[in-house]
């Protein structure tokens, strides 16, 4: 799936909230340094690395090799390196930089920084990269927002793409593998999607350096990160989608910058209930409760009550995402012909969870002459954009 396609079928990315530094304008990392790290290769479940191949010219446990490819798996606990010249047998860690990584599903990526590789479980492989943090927004602001967007947008975004990195943040590779306190990110949209160089384009390095350092704050600390690709008019807020505490600066706001967006809508699909049987089961479904903008709160389906995200996502999961993107919806009961199954007509707007800053709405405020920190006080009012020193 594309990386955009991920924001748009409304993927949800959330942050974390980090230490109180107080109301400076310029805040101190307190000794965290700057760099990430990431596990590769972790949108899919349960791991499935169970080989890799390495595409020359690379350094490998400090030692080059040239190009060519060579096949990494695991024996016995052991990585195993075979290619060009003898088998290789290494214990413990392999340390990577440079080069080409491809995957058993045909993906090619290279990362800046190192790459630290080792065995996980049976015949496994677990990989991290360790990235400088200003070099990881280089891949991830291209993997989350079109390149070809205005500037203010794309710097807006990599100003939330810091903020949701900065929690994470440590002194710097280490040669013990991540545990407390360093948290690895993944790069999935558990996190933020990262794609490594292949995604790097000049445009988006531009907004990345033009806001080197910046991130965005309420009260002194990071905020919580939410974005999605298309609200569809107005946005809502945190705790009626997610949960409790609510946000002050998550709250909903109108959004009328967004409606160049192919979600916007509203649009219409149909299901009927067998289709739905292997989500729900076989119950009738009931809105029980939406917000003022729209958004299922609560749905009844036969015995079980879901939250309208939980509805979304189980469907998502079940069905596939593009069929039901956004939480935005409502439907109605089809009457059915002599023999048919009966079948619900959902109509829905926008794309995504419908909480923090729409990214189509981000470029409809660019293009009317926002800047990126117009942009998000737009998006998360009462917030601040600091500088880390």
């Amino acid at each position: 799936m594309g990386p955009m396609r991920r924001r748009q079928l409304g993927a949800m990315v959330l942050g974390s909230l980090w230490a109180v530094w107080g109301g400076s304008r310029q805040a101190q990392t307190s000794g965290r340094g700057d760099w990430l790290a990431v596990e590769l290769f972790s949108r899919w479940s349960a791991d499935p690395l169970a080989e890799l191949e390495l595409m020359g010219p690379f350094v490998l446990n400090q030692q080059p090799f040239p190009t060519g490819t060579w096949k990494l798996q695991v024996r016995r606990q052991e990585l195993l390196l075979t290619g060009p010249g003898q088998p290789r047998r290494y214990q413990g860690s392999l340390w990577l930089q440079g080069g080409a990584l491809r995957s058993l599903a045909g993906e090619e990526r290279r990362y800046r920084g190192w790459v630290q590789i080792r065995p996980k479980g049976l015949g496994r492989l677990h990989l991290v990269n360790w990235v400088k943090l200003e070099d990881y927004l280089l891949a991830l602001v291209p993997s989350e927002m079109p390149a070809d967007w205005p500037a203010a947008a794309l710097q807006a975004q990599a100003i939330l793409a810091r903020t949701l990195a900065v929690p994470h943040l440590c002194p710097g590779p280490r040669r013990e593998w991540p545990s407390a306190p360093i948290r690895p990110l993944q790069d999935s949209t558990a996190h933020q999607f990262y794609g490594g160089l292949a995604y790097e384009t000049a445009a988006t390095t531009a907004a990345v350096r033009a806001t080197r350092g910046q991130i965005l704050t309420h009260a002194g600390q990071p905020i919580e990160v939410l974005f999605h690709s298309t609200c569809g008019g107005h946005t809502s807020a945190n705790q009626d989608i997610f949960a409790p505490p609510a946000r002050p600066y998550l709250q909903g706001v109108i959004c009328d910058g967004c409606r160049a967006s192919p979600f916007y809508g509203p649009h219409s699909v149909r299901l009927s209930r067998r289709e739905l049987e292997p989500a729900f089961g076989n119950g009738d479904l009931e809105i029980v409760q939406s917000d003022p903008w729209g958004r299922p709160l609560r749905i009844r389906v036969g015995s079980q009550l879901l939250t309208g995200q939980e509805f979304v996502l189980r469907l998502g999961q079940t069905l596939g995402w593009g069929i039901l993107p956004s939480n935005r919806f409502t439907w109605e009961r089809l009457q059915p012909k002599a023999g048919q199954q009966e079948v619900y007509l959902f109509t829905y707007r926008g794309a995504g969870h419908g909480v923090g800053l729409c990214q189509w709405g981000s470029r409809g405020l660019a293009e009317q002459g926002y800047t990126a920190p117009q942009i998000l006080n737009h998006y998360f009012p009462g917030t601040q954009v600091i500088t880390l020193s």
